[in-house]
Order: structure tokens, then sequence, then C-alpha cells
């Protein structure tokens, strides 16, 4: 994330803040500065992003309280509430969001919640920063546990599918390195196709399936293992147990 906001020319600098500099130093540079200073560096920023776990939210807010008064803060804590961001930072402007691993690659796909008494200044600066490393999608804070089940967890379940596509081709006798670049490019082919043409998913389904041919003989297999059941069963437990999480720090913080 911090890469990404950095290549921004309408970025003057980021302070990125670790316990620990030493995997990140090789950051440093002209435009990023790599410190250990949570206090100074909330207290130079413009806008603010809370990127720990959320068993570590309370030490750091408490710490850079002061300087975030009349600030945008963008939170990527999972389990952490506006109203209790809210509570820690009474002064601050809170966005909650949750983005994903493709950050990395400035391919993610961000949900966040505005908090109350944002302007449109604010949102637009939200919308800017979640947009330096991907998408981003504005949805209401009821739906951020299924979020973080769905985007959120979702690289883990993608890459089930691609190890399980790469089994496949072996199976069959089909080198690993073909059988990578087979799946992987047939899995982001396929979704920008999706968005590309704005197809519904059954609709791709249904142009590839043809009577009697190989692709309705291996969806006959996953619907026969109930591979949609599977997910979306998976998408409903990810949800319960970031319900669970929630719940618990909520509990544990009051």
């Amino acid at each position: 994330m911090a890469r990404g906001v950095s290549k921004s020319e309408k970025v003057s600098k980021v302070i990125m803040t670790r316990r620990n500099i030493a995997p990140v130093k090789h950051l440093q540079s002209s435009r990023m500065e790599v410190t250990t200073d949570n206090r100074r560096a909330a207290k130079d920023a413009d806008i603010i992003i809370v990127a720990v776990k959320a068993g570590d939210a309370k030490t750091l807010l408490d710490g850079v309280r002061r300087y975030t008064a009349g600030k945008l803060v963008i939170s990527i804590m999972a389990a952490v509430s506006i109203k209790k961001l809210r509570s820690a930072l009474p002064k601050a402007k809170i966005v909650r969001s949750m983005p994903n691993i493709a950050a990395t690659i400035g391919e993610a796909i961000t949900a966040y919640s505005p908090g109350p008494g944002l302007d449109a200044k604010d949102l637009e600066n939200t919308e800017f920063i979640l947009g330096c490393f991907g998408e981003c999608i504005e949805v209401p804070e009821s739906l951020m546990n299924a979020v973080t089940a769905l985007s959120g967890s979702g690289p883990a379940y993608i890459a089930t599918l691609i190890e399980a596509l790469v089994s496949g081709g072996l199976m069959v006798g089909m080198p690993r390195d073909v059988a990578m670049a087979l799946a992987t490019k047939t899995l982001t082919g396929t979704a920008d196709m999706l968005k590309a043409k704005n197809m519904h998913p059954a609709e791709l389904r249904d142009a590839v399936t043809t009577p009697a041919g190989t692709t309705i003989a291996g969806i006959y297999e996953l619907e026969k293992g109930s591979f949609r059941t599977s997910v979306m069963n998976a998408v409903e437990a990810a949800t319960r147990a970031a319900e669970r999480v929630s719940k618990k720090f909520e509990t544990e913080t009051e």
C-alpha cells in the first residue's frame, strides 16, 4: 500500500512505520521515509492509514490520538468497528476499509465504509488513496465482515482453485510449468472477460459448454462434488469467523 501511494505525483511523501524496520529499510527513498516513530508520523501526515492487527489497535491508537484531530484516518484493521475507532480517535474523520493481498501488485479490490462527518473532499481523498493500489467500492459497514470473508480471504480460495487445476493438469500428463501458466492465465482471462463484457458468469459458462462436450463432462464432476456449495459455504463460514473475531474484540476492549 505504501509503495502504491508513494508512486502518485499527488503525494509529496509517505511515512511508513514499523516496529522492526529492517525488512522494509530498502524502501527508504526521497519519497518514502521508513521509521519506528508512530507519533511523529501521525503528527506530520495529512492522511493516516492504520494497518496493524486488531490486538495492537488500542496501544497504537492511544499513542497517536493527539495528532489525529481533523485528519482523515483510514483503517484496514479487521474486526475494529467505526464506533470503536471513533471512541479511540474522537476528533478524527474515520474510514473503515478492507483491501486484499493483491494490493502488493496494485490489483486490490478494497471495500470501504465512511464514518459520520466526512465531506466530499474526505471521500475523494479516500478513493484516491485506495485507488493507488487497486480499485475500491463503498459498502455499508454491516457488510464489512462479509467483505473480509469474500474478497479479503478470497485470494486464498482462488489460490486453492489454481492449485487444484495444476494438480489436474499433472494427473493427465501435463508439465507443471505448462499447467501453471494455463491455469493462471485462464483465471485472469476469464475474470477480465466477465468485467470487460459485463457478462453474467452463467452466460460465459453456457458459451463454452456444448452438448456432449468436454466442458459439460468437467462441470458434471464439479457439481457432483458440490463445488459451488463448497465455495458458498466457505464464504459463509469465513463471514461467521469474522463476526466472532469482531464480537470478541468489541467485548475485550469495552
